[in-house]
C-alpha cells in the first residue's frame, strides 16, 4: 500500500514520548508498505535528524514551524469555537506540499498521528465532506487528549485555568468530529478507548499498547542494585512531568530521606524550568542533570524510578523503559492506568506516606525488590513487544469488520 503518514512532530529519533510511538509505527509499516512522511519541526536542532528518516520512506515533506509564533497565531481562535490545538499544528505550507502529494500519487490510505493532523485533511482540497478521494483514514489520537486540558484545569487558576477548561471542551468536541469521520480510531489502551465512546460512541476504534526496546533496555545490569538513587526521567518542559517531580520533591520526598538520609533525587530530562531547576538548590540531595544524550547509565545507577503524576493519560513509555532496566517502579495510580495485568511487579500508591513507605522498602528490602524485577521484565516482554502489538495496524488498514486483538 502506499501510506501517506502525518505527525504534529519529526518522528525521529525515538527519544521521548510520541516520537517513540510514532517512530516505531513507521518502522513498522515500511516493511511492507510505501510510505510518505509529513511532520512539523518545532525545534530548529531537530533539522539534523531528518536524514535519519530516509531509510523508512519513499519521501518526506516538513515544515519548521516557531512554537512562540504559533501561539501567537493561535490566539485569535479564542474568540472562535475552535481548539487552540488545531491551528497551532497547522501550517498552509505543509498543506500545499501534502496537496501536491495527493495530485500526483495513487495514496490508500492516510495515517495521523495525533488528532491536529486530521485538519490537514480536513483542509485539503481532495476532502468532499466525508472521504480524501478514496483513501482510508486511520486517526492515532494516542490519547484523549482534550481530558488532559481538563485535568491542567484542576491544576491551575485564573487565568490559565479557564483558558484550558475551554481547550478541553472544544478539542473534545474536535475529537469527536475526527471520530466520525475517520475509518478507524486508534488508542494506547481500552482505558482510553472506553473514554473516548463516552462522547463519541460511533467511532471504530482500536487499542494498541506501546511497546519497549527490550534489548535496549534490558542489558545494562540494574538487577541487584542498592544503590539509595531515586530516578525520575522525562522531558522536563512537560507540565505533567514538572507537577510529577515538584509533588514529589515537596510532599513524598521528606519522607524518604527522614528513613534514608543519603538518599539521592535524580532527574533527568531536557529542558527543566525554574520550577524544576529550583529544586537542586535546596541541599537535599536532588541533582537535576538537563539533557542526557543516553538514559540508560542513570537507569543502571538506580535503585527505584518514580512516577509520582498527578497528571496522566495512556501508557507512560518512562515506567515501561525502567521496568524492562530491572529497575523497580514505585507509582501513582495515574501513571499506570493504561498498564493493565501488571500484579506486583509495580508498587502502586496514591498517598505520600504510603508512597514514600514503598520507595524505602524498595531500596531496603533486596528480597522484595529483586522479586519485582523478574516479574517487570516478564510483564514487559509478554505485553509490550512492539511487533507484537503493531500487528494490528496492519489489519487496521484493511479490515471492514470486527478486528481481533493480539495474543499475549
Amino acid at each position: 500500500m502506499n501510506i501517506l503518514f502525518l505527525s504534529h512532530r519529526i518522528p525521529y529519533p525515538p527519544n521521548k514520548g510520541d516520537k517513540i510511538r510514532s517512530f516505531h509505527e513507521i518502522k513498522y509499516l515500511a516493511r511492507e508498505h510505501n510510505l510518505h512522511l509529513a511532520f512539523l519541526v518545532d525545534d530548529e536542532r531537530d533539522l539534523e535528524h531528518v536524514a535519519g528518516l530516509k531509510d523508512y520512506c519513499i519521501d518526506y515533506r516538513y515544515d519548521v514551524i516557531s512554537p512562540t509564533w504559533q501561539k501567537i497565531k493561535s490566539l485569535p481562535y479564542l474568540m472562535t469555537n475552535t481548539a487552540l490545538s488545531v491551528p497551532y499544528f497547522y501550517s498552509a505550507r505543509l498543506q500545499e506540499q501534502i496537496d501536491r502529494l495527493l495530485d500526483d500519487a495513487a495514496i490508500d490510505a492516510i495515517f495521523c498521528f495525533s488528532s491536529p493532523m486530521a485538519e490537514y485533511v480536513f483542509r485539503s482540497r481532495h476532502y468532499d465532506g466525508s472521504r480524501c478521494g478514496s483513501a482510508r483514514l486511520v486517526m492515532d489520537f494516542v490519547d484523549v487528549d482534550s481530558d488532559k486540558w481538563r485535568m491542567y484545569a484542576g491544576f491551575t487558576g485564573f487565568p490559565h485555568g479557564a483558558v484550558y477548561r475551554r481547550e478541553w471542551r472544544r478539542l473534545e468536541e474536535y475529537e469527536k468530529r475526527v471520530g466520525e469521520a475517520f475509518d478507524w480510531s486508534v488508542f494506547v489502551s481500552d482505558k482510553e478507548v472506553e473514554l473516548f465512546h463516552s462522547f463519541c460512541p460511533q467511532a471504530r476504534t482500536m487499542a494498541i499498547p506501546n511497546g519497549v526496546d527490550t534489548d535496549y533496555f534490558g542489558k545494562i545490569g540494574a538487577i541487584g542494585s542498592t544503590d539509595k538513587t531515586i530516578l525520575f526521567m522525562g522531558a522536563m518542559d512537560y507540565y505533567p512531568n514538572e507537577d510529577a517531580v515538584v509533588h514529589f520533591a515537596d510532599d513524598i520526598w521528606p519522607l524518604v530521606r527522614s528513613e534514608l538520609p543519603n538518599a539521592r533525587f535524580v532527574i533527568a530530562g531536557s529542558k527543566p524550568g525554574p520550577r524544576v531547576t529550583a529544586l537542586a538548590g535546596r541541599g537535599e540531595n536532588i541533582d537535576v542533570t538537563g539533557f542526557v544524550p543516553d538514559i540508560r547509565p542513570y537507569l543502571a545507577e538506580a535503585g527505584v524510578f518514580v512516577a509520582p503524576f498527578r497528571i496522566a493519560r495512556g501508557i507512560q513509555n518512562k515506567v515501561l523503559e525502567a521496568m524492562a532496566a530491572g529497575v523497580p517502579v514505585v507509582a501513582r495510580p495515574e501513571a499506570v492506568q493504561g498498564v493493565t495485568g501488571h500484579n506486583g511487579s509495580i508498587r502502586v500508591e496514591s498517598e505520600p506516606t504510603a508512597f514514600a513507605r514503598a520507595v524505602v522498602e524498595c531500596l531496603r528490602d533486596e528480597q522484595r525488590r529483586n522479586g519485582m524485577i523478574p516479574e517487570a521484565r516478564d510483564f514487559v516482554t509478554t505485553h509490550h513487544d512492539w511487533g507484537r502489538n503493531l500487528g494490528l495496524l496492519d489489519q487496521l488498514l484493511v479490515a471492514e469488520g470486527p478486528i481481533m486483538k493480539a495474543e499475549v
